[in-house]
C-alpha cells in the first residue's frame, strides 16, 4: 500500500520549532517558531528556547499533537495556519504520545504516569499510574491496547483498553522504543546496567515470552518494518549506521552507514526518512536502491517524525 501524504514533519526539540518538509521535492518548505506563537505567550511565562518538542502525532485535517519535555505540555498545532491552537500541561517530562479512538495517551518520564487528554475539548480527563520512566507508546488498533515502554523499569506495561486490565511485561533488559505487528512485540533494548551492546528483542504476545535476540554493538534507537514482514531497518546513535535486520532468520543482513547519529525513522514507499541529532539534518534514504537520496537541513536535535 503506498502512502499518499507529501509532507513530512519534524520535531525540533533543541530549538521549539516544528520543520515542514516537502518529501516530493526534496525541500525545506517552512518551519513553525513556538516563540512566535501568540497561544503560547498568552498560557506560558517563558521567555527562552523551553518548550523541547520531542515526539508528534497527527489526527486530520492538518492538526498535529507535540509532547514537550522541557515545559510539560502536548501542543495542538494547525500545519495550515502555522499556529498553536491549544495548550494542555501534563506530567513532568512528556516524551512520546499517541492519537486513538478520540484520546491522546502522553507518557511523562519523569513523573511515572501516563496523561489521557480527551481530543475534542483538549483537556486532561486522568492520569494513569505507569513503571519506571516510560518513554515510547504504541497503540495496537485491531487489539484497542497501549504498550508503553518503561525505560528504567526492565518492562513493558500493556493496557487492555476494551478489558480495562493492565499487564506487566517483565524483560531482561531495559526498553527504550518498542513495535507491535501481528502478535510480536520488537523492544529495542540500548546498553544500561552493564550491558555492552544493544539488543533488538523480539517477544512473543502469544506465548508471553521472547524468542530471539538479536545482538546490536553500539545503541540503538528506532525501527521501522516493510510490509512484507521479513524485513526491518534500526537505526544506531553512536556508530552512524542504519542496520538492516533479517526478521526471518532474526540476523543483521547490512549495514549502511549514515553518519551523525540516526535517530528517529519511518518510512514511506521505498524511502526511509531519519532524524540525525548530530548535524541536525533528515536524512533520506531509498532502500531498495541502498543508498542516501539526500539530506536536508532543519532544527536543532531533531527528534520525532511523521508523514501527513
Amino acid at each position: 500500500m503506498e502512502l499518499l501524504g507529501n509532507k513530512l514533519i519534524v520535531a525540533n526539540t533543541g530549538s521549539d520549532s516544528i520543520s515542514i518538509i516537502d518529501i516530493e521535492n526534496y525541500s525545506l518548505s517552512d518551519t513553525i517558531y513556538f516563540s512566535e506563537s501568540v497561544k503560547i505567550k498568552e498560557k506560558t511565562t517563558s521567555t527562552g528556547p523551553y518548550v523541547g518538542p520531542h515526539h508528534i502525532c497527527f489526527k486530520e485535517d492538518n492538526i498535529i499533537y507535540s509532547a514537550n519535555s522541557y515545559n510539560n505540555s502536548v501542543y495542538k498545532i494547525n500545519i495550515d495556519s502555522k499556529e498553536v491552537e491549544d495548550i494542555v500541561f501534563v506530567g513532568s517530562f512528556p516524551s512520546h504520545l499517541v492519537f486513538h479512538n478520540g484520546f491522546i495517551f502522553v507518557t511523562n518520564s519523569d513523573s511515572n504516569s501516563i496523561s489521557v487528554i480527551e481530543e475534542k475539548g483538549f483537556n486532561l480527563i486522568e492520569n494513569i499510574p505507569a513503571g519506571e520512566r516510560p518513554h515510547d507508546i504504541k497503540v495496537d488498533k485491531e487489539n484497542n491496547r497501549l504498550y508503553i515502554s518503561n525505560n528504567n523499569g526492565y518492562s513493558v506495561d500493556m493496557i487492555d483498553l476494551s478489558l480495562n486490565i493492565e499487564k506487566k511485561i517483565n524483560l531482561k533488559y531495559n526498553p527504550v522504543h518498542v513495535l507491535v505487528e501481528d502478535n510480536i512485540m520488537f523492544v529495542l533494548s540500548p546498553p544500561s546496567n552493564g550491558l555492552i551492546d544493544s539488543r533488538l528483542v523480539v517477544y512473543s504476545l502469544e506465548k508471553d515470552r521472547t524468542i530471539e535476540e538479536i545482538y546490536v554493538s553500539g545503541v540503538i534507537v528506532d525501527m521501522v518494518i516493510l510490509e512484507n514482514k521479513e524485513t526491518a531497518f534500526v537505526t544506531n546513535v553512536e556508530d552512524g549506521n542504519l542496520y538492516e535486520i533479517d526478521l526471518i532468520e532474526y540476523k543483521i543482513r547490512s549495514i549502511y552507514n549514515i553518519g551523525g547519529m540516526p535517530n528517529n525513522i519511518i518510512r514511506k514507499n521505498d524511502e526511509l526518512y531519519i532524524s540525525d541529532a548530530l548535524y541536525n539534518r533528515v536524512v533520506i534514504f531509498n532502500y531498495i536502491q541502498c543508498r542516501v537520496v539526500c539530506s536536508i537541513n532543519v532544527g536543532i536535535e531533531p527528534n520525532g517524525l511523521i508523514i501527513i
